[in-house]
């Protein structure tokens, strides 16, 4: 028997679970962690989602909520709702 899968759940286009992702995103990353740790010019994305223990899935949505608040960030990466499916 497979696992049930919940393709709804995930759906970029779903407002709902994109709004969810966002509010995650700034519930588990602190914005003066992430301010703190790109002062470090040695460490690269992936080198930030690690030190923070994130995905580079939920940087993504996080760096998006900071620049949508009027800091600016560089996302090398597309954000996608459906990281949680992985």
């Amino acid at each position: 028997m497979a696992p049930m899968q919940d393709d709804t759940l995930y759906n970029m286009t779903d407002n709902t679970e994109y709004q969810a992702n966002l509010f995650a995103a700034d519930l588990l990353i602190e914005d003066e962690d992430i301010e703190e740790m790109v002062q470090n010019e040695d460490l690269d994305y992936f080198g930030l989602c690690s030190s923070l223990n994130a995905t580079p899935e939920l940087m993504s949505f996080k760096l998006y909520s900071l620049t949508k608040r009027g800091q600016a960030y560089h996302m090398p990466m597309e954000i996608q709702s459906n990281f949680l499916a992985k």
